[in-house]
């Protein structure tokens, strides 16, 4: 600990901090910033309040505090403690408190003058996690308004890419180098995996070289003393290796340790702490390892280059886990983790030259993720957008906009993104809205029906899906019940209990649950994933989202089912369902009518070519009902048609030639005309502004034929006044005059090319090519044979005569030997005639 890098800086630090009350550390790999500098930050007298450190991760948040416990020579909880999900260890007199940084947010939420807390410590900022850059945020509102005294120190591994400077202009910046070994690279793709790009296919390769590692006494001996660490994507990645290296390598000489979020502590613990017995340790871990986190021993590394990332679909409402390839930052922190404690040795199993195309850094989290939780955390602080928060990065537009109509549905914050009484409780409960807004009218039905078992077996429900760790016991969430009352989620069920002063017989409320009770409780929580069965192609959801089961389940022929978890996956056009309930149709009537909206509906019938009208009973987009509507509304008729346009595109007006045509002169005449204020007719302007330019001429539109009558070109056309159609025919004509009397034909196309075509001897006597708009557009002559076949294409007349019109000639001389094709041609007069005609006029 004395050798650490970043005590060097102390001096430096205790000085900015009495200059200033916000610092940016920037401390690579192995510097000490997690350990050694909040150890000493407990001798520093001017230090009154508590020290509140921040952490990305459980399983490192615990690790940290145990270790800087250890170092005091105290226990955890006293004067080191830590406060993660589920679990406290820490108390009123505890100095430094390590926390996962969703813990820091509730602390603001609850106590805007964080009380007590005299610095934070953003530790790994650069990793950008949601819940990061949303605690910086209200950290910086805090002490921009409350609470000018707070110190705020923000550490990262590497400042590449990360604007701190900008939000915290004013903060000082200090550095310290890393202290790590070095670390020889290797680089060994496997041939399957270069073909198939997916760690699916690699887990075998993966294994066997791990086996030759831990095998080659000659090569690695410098590094066998120590243990491996292998990367893997996820748990089921790491299941599959660890089944393939337990059959293969000597269990009394290795001790395969997987290490990943959903473990229970314990198991955790033995995964980070020194190999024991005289073995070595084989780590399997998700990128929980890649930082913060010193796992005891480590002198070997292996990383499958590959990562989980979790992506939300704003339209489905639903996240989606795809494997994505790590950036070069993650590959270089996993690298490093070899050589925390002496010289390493790391294989890479991608190529070098893969190596090079990689991510520098990796995207934060706020432009992929579900916004739902931030969100909330938003409107509890009174904002009404993420914008209005001082953020790392600007939140995903779409993201954010899907969160806050969620909860809009869910009673949560009003039309004005206000929170609602409501929505305070459902804060307060800490878990995902969906499941709040389910567990606080469970109760308030509870408390007016007396039916006291639905509140408790709410907050089953809620436990269940709250799980890290579930059985396999099919789709039916009704088969997961007893499961959930039993350990860490039996703990959170029991709390939320207590939070809802709720005291039922969980028991009983399992014992007497019907699949009424349950499917109408998550019919709370999730309105918007009811589906309904439409046969081989399995379920639709009332999002408009299509879903399946697996064949052999219980549930998979059932008509109606409400889906309480489902995932999307790369490669796959539905989402797979995990856990769901059966609906009865007849709750439709009842209990569940809530769900059931009425209203008219104008559509497109393909079979009759007719537009329609229906009166609808429907489910978000699954109708359940419908009867025709013999004089419909002629508004609604238009906005069938308008909608229909959008969906199936402009064909389905009668844009001809000469409405492309005027989109490409106006083009050019908003490019090479900049006095005149021109109008943009391009497609997707005319289908964003088809309700003003259309809308007016529809109201007698009843037919597909109808449609197409209308004529769109003059509609068009008559969006300018007449003095700018003047303008624009002198600028850009749609026929040039020949000296031979000839109206030659101007054709505009979408690259901004005026194309003139005409019979080369009509050209005849012409020294250059037309000129357009003012001399800012040179026409491209098409020349033509007397059979008005192309022989020609030229911008540049007099070049053409002087050079290829020689070999033009030769070739169409015999072809044509009636034509004039005369040896001086820009002094030859034109002519639409053979020669033996033109002569005589002449004459």
């Amino acid at each position: 600990m004395d050798q650490l890098p970043v005590l060097s800086l102390l001096a430096p630090l205790r000085e900015a901090f009495s200059q200033h009350h916000q610092v940016i550390l920037e401390a690579p790999t192995g510097a000490g910033k997690s350990t050694a500098l909040p150890l000493a930050m407990l001798n520093w007298d001017e230090l009154k309040g508590k020290i509140l450190m921040l952490e990305p991760r459980r399983v490192a948040a615990r690790s940290v505090a145990h270790y800087i416990a250890s170092q005091r020579g105290c226990k955890v909880g006293e004067e080191v403690g830590y406060r993660v999900r589920g679990e406290s260890r820490s108390q009123a007199s505890t100095r430094l408190e390590i926390v996962t940084e969703g813990i820091l947010t509730r602390m603001i939420q609850q106590d805007p003058e964080l009380t007590g807390i005299e610095m934070i410590i953003f530790d790994e900022i650069h990793e950008r996690h949601l819940t990061t850059d949303l605690g910086l945020a209200l950290a910086l509102e805090i002490q921009g308004s409350f609470r000018e005294d707070l110190k705020i120190l923000a550490m990262s591994a590497t400042l590449s890419g990360l604007p701190l400077t900008d939000l915290m202009p004013d903060a000082i910046s200090l550095k310290s180098e890393g202290r790590s070994f070095p670390v020889e690279i290797a680089y060994r793709a496997s041939s399957s995996q270069q073909k198939n790009r997916s760690p699916h296919h690699c887990i075998e390769h993966m294994g066997r070289c791990i086996v030759d590692m831990l095998a080659d006494d000659s090569q690695l001996s410098q590094y066998s003393h120590g243990s491996l660490l292998a990367f893997l994507p996820g748990q089921g990645e790491i299941m599959k290796l660890q089944e393939f290296l337990s059959s293969r390598l000597d269990l009394n000489q290795f001790s395969i340790c997987p290490l990943y979020g959903s473990l229970p502590p314990k198991v955790q613990d033995r995964a980070i702490a020194a190999a024991s017995d005289g073995k070595r340790k084989v780590v399997l871990s998700t990128n929980v390892a890649e930082s913060s986190l010193t796992i005891d021993g480590i002198t070997m590394v292996v990383d499958s280059g590959y990562k989980r990332q979790a992506s939300f679909n704003a339209r489905t409402g639903v996240t989606r886990l795809s494997l994505k390839r790590i950036s070069q930052a993650s590959a270089a922190q996993r690298c490093g983790r070899a050589g925390r404690l002496a010289p390493g040795y790391c294989m890479r199993l991608w190529s070098q030259e893969e190596q090079g195309r990689l991510l520098k850094a990796d995207e934060p989290e706020v432009l992929h993720s579900d916004l739902i939780p931030m969100v909330l955390d938003a409107a509890c602080w009174g904002v009404k957008s993420l914008a209005e928060l001082p953020m790392l990065t600007a939140a995903s537009k779409p993201n954010e906009s899907a969160a806050w109509e969620l909860l809009k549905m869910l009673e949560v914050v009003d039309k004005q993104r206000q929170i609602t009484s409501h929505g305070r409780q459902a804060y307060e409960l800490g878990c995902h809205p969906r499941l709040a807004h389910m567990l606080l009218k469970a109760k308030s039905l509870a408390q007016n029906s007396g039916e006291h078992e639905l509140v408790g077996l709410a907050c089953i429900l809620a436990g269940t899906l709250e799980s890290r760790s579930r059985g396999r016991h099919g789709i039916d969430i009704g088969g997961y019940l007893r499961e959930a009352v039993q350990g860490e989620s039996g703990q959170q069920v029991r709390q939320w209990m207590k939070k809802l002063k709720v005291n039922p017989d969980l028991s009983a409320c399992i014992a007497e649950a019907s699949n009424e009770d349950i499917a109408f409780l998550l019919a709370l929580a999730f309105p918007d994933r009811v589906a309904k069965n439409r046969g081989v192609s399995g379920y639709l959801l009332a999002n408009g989202t299509g879903v399946t089961l697996p064949e052999h389940d219980a549930l998979s022929s059932v008509d109606w089912l409400v889906v309480a978890d489902f995932q999307e996956n790369e490669g796959r056009t539905s989402g797979r369902v995990y856990l769901a309930a059966q609906i009865d149709t007849a709750a439709f009537k009842s209990r569940l009518a809530f769900l059931v909206t009425k209203q008219e509906h104008c559509g497109w019938d393909d079979t009759k070519g007719r537009f329609y009208a229906e009166t609808q009973q429907r489910i978000g987009q699954i109708v359940l009902s419908k009867t025709a509507v013999s004089k419909p509304d002629p508004k609604q008729i238009k906005s069938a048609i308008i909608e229909q346009i959008r969906t199936k595109g402009l064909g389905l007006l009668n844009m001809n030639d000469k409405v492309l045509q005027l989109q490409n002169r106006l083009a050019l005449a908003a490019t090479l005309d900049k006095d005149q204020s021109w109008p943009d007719i391009s497609d997707d302007q005319l289908i964003d502004t088809l309700t003003d330019w259309l809308g007016p001429y529809l109201s007698d539109v009843r037919s597909l034929s109808q449609l197409k009558s209308l004529d769109c070109y003059n509609l068009l056309l008559n969006q300018l006044e007449w003095n700018a159609q003047q303008r624009l025919d002198t600028l850009f004509p749609c026929h040039w005059p020949m000296a031979t009397g000839t109206r030659a034909g101007i054709t505009y196309d979408d690259g901004g090319r005026a194309l003139l075509s005409v019979r080369l001897q009509e050209a005849l006597g012409m020294a250059l090519s037309p000129v357009l708009a003012n001399g800012k557009l040179t026409v491209t002559m098409e020349l033509l044979s007397p059979a008005h076949r192309p022989l020609a294409l030229t911008a540049d007349l007099a070049s053409f005569w002087q050079g290829p019109y020689v070999e033009v000639k030769k070739e169409m001389k015999g072809r044509y030997p009636k034509h004039l094709w005369p040896d001086d041609p820009a002094n030859t007069l034109p002519t639409r005639f053979t020669k033996k005609k033109t002569l005589n006029q002449n004459l």
